[in-house]
């Protein structure tokens, strides 16, 4: 795998990611041969398919799914391996070229693409021993407790039925 910084503006990173065809390829052989074993095709018994077979049957889709390993396994090392942190998931560009992407899926070709993220910047902590706070001291005098009280008090207070008319202080519901 070949990684060449592109850009390094301020906080913006872009990386192209160049990974041979024959790395692609001994990935896709390895899936090829783990599937082997689990694969059912008719016409051959259990774990005995040819690997050209089930590459020329399911070659593409597992060609695909190394591709999206290589792309999860590949973003995370190169920036960790760079000492960066991205500020959010990078973003990735690839090919949009079809005839090209069908190469990469064939094995024939070297598969390239670009990433482009924003890294979270150095932050110094200093010191703040020298910081002196002063806590503010408020002196409520005793009437506005005593006043405050009542009314929770009064807020609080249960009411029990009454038989007769009401009067006046009476609560009516």
């Amino acid at each position: 795998m070949q990684v060449t910084e592109t850009l390094n503006s301020g906080l913006k990173r872009e990386i192209k990611i160049t990974v041979p065809a024959g790395d692609m390829e001994a990935k896709l052989m390895a899936r090829l041969s783990d599937a082997r074993s689990k694969v059912r095709i008719n016409g051959f018994r259990p774990g005995k398919v040819p690997v050209q077979h089930l590459r020329k049957v399911y070659g593409k889709s597992f060609m695909a799914e190394v591709v999206n390993e290589i792309l999860n396994d590949s973003t995370r090392s190169i920036i960790t391996g760079r000492g960066e942190k991205a500020a959010m998931q990078p973003e990735v560009i690839m090919t949009e070229d079809e005839k090209e992407a069908e190469k990469i899926l064939a094995g024939g070709a070297d598969f390239e693409f670009r990433l482009n993220y924003e890294i979270i910047p150095p932050i110094e902590i200093k010191d703040f021993s020298d910081i002196k706070v002063t806590r503010q001291v408020f002196d409520v005098p005793d009437s506005e407790i005593d006043e405050q009280v009542k009314r929770v008090a009064e807020s609080a207070r249960t009411y029990e039925p009454k038989t007769g008319k009401a009067a006046e202080g009476d609560r009516v519901t």
